[in-house]
């Protein structure tokens, strides 16, 4: 399953601040081996640094992985919004109100 998972924070809990600099970079060192380990794909990471938001599009067959993924500091210094979500393709296919 996909998860579209957004992450805001205050400029107050801004990685890009002295005492969360360390923290940060240990967290993303560790972000492919971590999801390797938990079996989440990394299907896409990005940052919008201007808003203080994380974007992240994972895949996985449980939301307990994808919250372990994101572990501290993602989910403490974060709001999260954690959507699953499904493909167009996906829809088409298994949608009885678009088959006719």
């Amino acid at each position: 399953m996909l998860f579209m998972i957004s992450l805001e924070h205050t400029p107050e809990q801004c990685f890009a601040r002295d005492e969360y600099k360390a923290e940060m970079k240990q967290w993303a060192e560790e972000m492919k081996s971590s999801a390797e380990k938990l079996g989440v794909k990394i299907n896409g990471a990005y940052v919008c640094p201007n808003e203080h938001i994380f974007y992240f599009i994972l895949e996985s067959d449980s939301l307990m992985a994808i919250s372990e993924f994101l572990k501290p500091p993602m989910l403490t210094h974060h709001t999260a919004k954690i959507t699953p979500i499904l493909t167009i393709e996906e829809t088409v296919k298994g949608s009885t109100l678009l088959k006719s």
